[in-house]
């Protein structure tokens, strides 16, 4: 069953601003609550994808947004406290742009930044306070042997699998 809220998306709402709105909804067997946003007035975001469940008795909520052509926009993990711990970005053409964790709204350890090929181009250290403490700049290349071959892209793949 399809689950949609009954009010549009503005792109300035948060994920943990969702997380908080579906944790007061009414559930489902065993706590899961999966429900869907649509946009409104924008012109390049198609809906966001929200679900709550428990693994491993621990709550988490993950927040989905699309793109209009249906790949996705971004990925964010929450908390039981709502508070982000994982976060994934993608460019409009399914490529990751960026992944890395957040510890108490800050982010916290390695984040690592892709080009719109989804080759690697920077990774940053951040302390626990949330702090730079380290930068790289990586210059990716421009094919290798796993972009070449790989069969779910023909003329090569946007990104490569490290």
């Amino acid at each position: 069953m399809l689950h949609i809220l009954p009010w549009g998306y503005d792109s300035t709402v948060t994920p943990e601003q969702i997380a908080t709105c579906i944790d007061t909804l009414p559930g489902h067997l065993f706590s899961a609550k999966l429900y869907n946003l649509v946009y409104k007035n924008d012109t390049t975001k198609l809906a966001v994808k929200a679900e709550e469940g428990v693994y491993l008795f621990h709550k988490k909520y993950t927040v989905t947004a699309y793109w209009k052509n249906g790949n996705k926009l971004s990925m964010v993990e929450l908390n039981k406290h709502h508070q982000k711990y994982w976060q994934f970005n993608y460019y409009m053409n399914d490529a990751p742009a960026s992944c890395g964790k957040y510890r108490k709204g800050h982010k916290k350890g390695r984040w690592v930044y892709f080009n719109t090929q989804g080759l690697k181009v920077k990774v940053e250290k951040y302390a626990k306070d949330g702090t730079l403490k380290k930068t790289k700049n990586i210059d990716p290349p421009k094919k290798t042997f796993r972009t070449i071959f790989n069969p779910r892209h023909p003329a090569g793949a946007p990104y490569m699998i490290n």
